[in-house]
């Protein structure tokens, strides 16, 4: 079975309808199609914005079946984008939760069952302002897969800015992301424009989790977790000279 990851994206309110949002767009495609080339499951909720986009992406590599599990609220059924019921592509569209219940509630019906699933989580954009329910989507997904996933692999994309560039900002220097980039990849990871590069820097760390997933057999969720947290206490000692001296180099690279 592939590993799953979740891939959490929304455009920020403060770049809707400017040239910028066409940042998060890349991003989004461009890491979507890695994912598949990389024959991962993709796990997301279903957006207005970014069900079309992964759309797009799947719906184009008519000659490779692509792993999709994507999750749908009841009450948005009716506003829901077209594609989302062509089952050609979306085979596993999951719709959840219960109309009658607060938004918050019927949130955590949509976002619990994703979080849970995915083994790593990657996060772009996401709204910091006029979004549903108590708090912004992308933290809520954030803070949801760490309940369920201590050790995962997180990768928070700071180009495309909105909320997952504020979970960078709030980190304040702590790993909170929990994967294999360290030095110039991670700061590269956090300020890049280039949605390629950072695909690249995203894909090459996960690729080194597939093994484990696909040779883990019926182990757990911890079992799982722990192995990531070594792997990257293993990357941060081999890295430890590299990570004292790419703070400057890592910032002019990021502005080539």
């Amino acid at each position: 079975m592939s590993l799953p990851v979740l891939l959490s994206a929304g455009v920020p309110d403060e770049v809707a309808g400017t040239p910028k949002a066409q940042r998060v767009y890349d991003f989004v495609s461009t890491i979507v199609a890695a994912l598949f080339d990389a024959g991962l499951h993709l796990v997301f909720g279903g957006h207005p914005t970014i069900t079309p986009l992964v759309y797009r992406v799947a719906n184009s590599r008519a000659d490779q079946r692509s792993t999709i599990s994507l999750y749908q609220l009841e009450r948005f059924r009716e506003q829901a984008p077209p594609e989302t019921f062509d089952a050609r592509v979306f085979d596993r569209v999951h719709w959840v939760g219960m109309p009658e219940l607060t938004l918050d509630k019927d949130f955590a019906n949509l976002r619990d069952p994703m979080t849970r699933l995915a083994r790593a989580a990657i996060f772009v954009g996401g709204k910091t302002t006029g979004f549903m329910g108590s708090k912004p989507g992308t933290r809520d997904e954030f803070e949801r897969f760490r309940t369920y996933h201590a050790a995962g692999p997180v990768y928070l994309v700071g180009g495309a800015g909105g909320e997952a560039a504020r979970l960078i900002d709030a980190a304040a220097g702590a790993d909170q992301e929990k994967n294999g980039l360290v030095g110039k990849a991670r700061h590269l990871l956090h300020v890049s424009h280039d949605p390629r590069l950072v695909t690249a820097l995203i894909a090459r760390d996960l690729k080194q989790r597939v093994h484990l997933h696909t040779n883990s057999g019926n182990k757990n969720d911890e079992s799982r977790d722990s192995f990531y947290l070594t792997q990257r206490h293993q990357a941060t000692k081999e890295d430890k000279d590299e990570r004292e001296t790419t703070a400057v180099t890592a910032s002019s690279l990021s502005r080539k």
